[in-house]
C-alpha cells in the first residue's frame, strides 16, 4: 500500500484503486459493481479469519482484512460511510453462498495488513474488523498495494500538522521480489535508484513527491522510514529529517514517497 507498509503507508490506492486486470488472468479481478462496491469472483481465494489471539500460519501466502459481513451485498450508505471515513483504501466485496464480505486488500505482507487492520479499527462502523490469511499465493493481485499514512498520536500535533498535510495523500510503494529491501521498525522497506523512483509511484497511481512534500510528511508522522535519504522529484535525494539535499547519485539506492495525483 500501499505502503504503509505501519504506515497504515493504503498501503495503499493508494488506499481505492484497482488495476485493470482481466478476470482470466486471475479469480480476484473485480467483475461487477453494485451498490457502489467493486465484487470479486467466488473463486477468489479470501482464506480464513483470523479470530481472537489465533496466530497468523507462517505458510501464509496474502492477507485481506475483512471489514464486515452481511446478508448479500452490503448497502450503499455502508460502502459511503467507509469511503468518507477511510478514504482510499481499496474496498471490495466477495458474495458467496449468501454472504457479502467487505474486504480490503490484498496484501502480501503481514506487516502491512496488520497496520491497515488497526487503522480500520479506529473507524466506529468497522471495530470489528479481521485479518483473513490465505495459502495461495497472490499471482496476479487484483487491487494496488497502498495503504495510507497515520499520523502521529500527539493529538496536538496531529491538529497542527493537519493543517499543512493530508496524509491521505501519500505512501510508500511496497517491495517486490527482486527489490532491494532493508529493515527499520521491523519492517521492509524499498531503496531504487532515481531511475525506478517515479515509475513505482505511477504503478501505485501517484507521481514521486516533491522536497516540500518530504518534509512536510516528515514533520506530520513518525512513521517514515528515515534510516536513509528520499528520492524526490528533480532527482534530489533528500534527508527526510533535515530537508537538505545530500545527493545526486542517480545510482544510490534510496527511499521514495509518493503523492496522489
Amino acid at each position: 500500500m500501499g505502503r504503509w507498509r505501519g504506515l497504515v503507508i493504503s498501503l495503499v490506492v493508494t488506499w481505492g484503486m484497482s488495476t485493470s486486470v482481466n478476470a482470466a488472468q486471475t479469480p480476484c479481478a473485480i467483475i461487477d459493481n453494485q451498490q457502489g462496491w467493486p465484487i470479486i469472483g467466488e473463486t477468489c481465494d479470501i482464506g480464513n479469519g483470523l479470530w481472537g489471539n489465533e496466530s497468523p500460519d507462517p505458510q501464509s501466502s496474502a492477507f485481506w482484512v475483512q471489514c464486515g459481513a452481511t446478508k448479500g451485498v452490503p448497502s450503499r450508505q455502508f460502502y459511503q460511510s467507509l469511503r468518507q471515513g477511510l478514504p482510499d483504501l481499496p474496498f471490495q466485496v466477495q458474495v458467496r453462498e449468501g454472504r457479502g464480505r467487505c474486504l480490503i486488500g490484498p496484501y502480501q505482507n503481514l506487516d502491512v495488513a496488520s497496520l491497515v487492520l488497526k487503522r480500520v479499527r479506529q473507524f466506529g462502523p468497522t471495530q470489528q474488523a479481521v485479518l483473513r490469511q490465505t495459502r495461495q499465493p497472490l499471482s496476479e493481485p487484483a487491487v494496488i498495494r497502498l495503504p495510507p499514512l497515520a499520523e502521529t498520536a500527539s493529538s496536538e500535533r496531529s491538529t497542527m500538522k493537519a493543517n499543512t498535510v493530508n496524509l491521505n495523500h501519500f505512501g510508500l510503494p511496497e517491495p517486490e521480489a527482486g527489490d532491494k529491501q532493508y529493515t527499520e521498525k521491523a519492517m521492509n522497506w524499498l531503496r531504487v535508484p532515481y531511475a525506478e523512483a517515479a515509475p513505482r509511484c505511477q504503478q501505485e497511481g501517484m507521481v514521486l513527491a516533491s522536497q516540500q512534500d518530504l518534509t512536510q510528511v516528515a514533520k506530520a508522522t513518525d512513521q517514515l522510514p528515515m534510516r536513509l535519504p528520499y528520492w524526490v522529484q528533480g532527482a534530489l535525494g533528500v534527508d527526510a529529517k533535515t530537508g537538505a539535499v545530500v545527493t545526486r547519485n542517480q545510482d544510490a539506492a534510496l527511499n521514495v514517497l509518493c503523492k496522489k495525483r
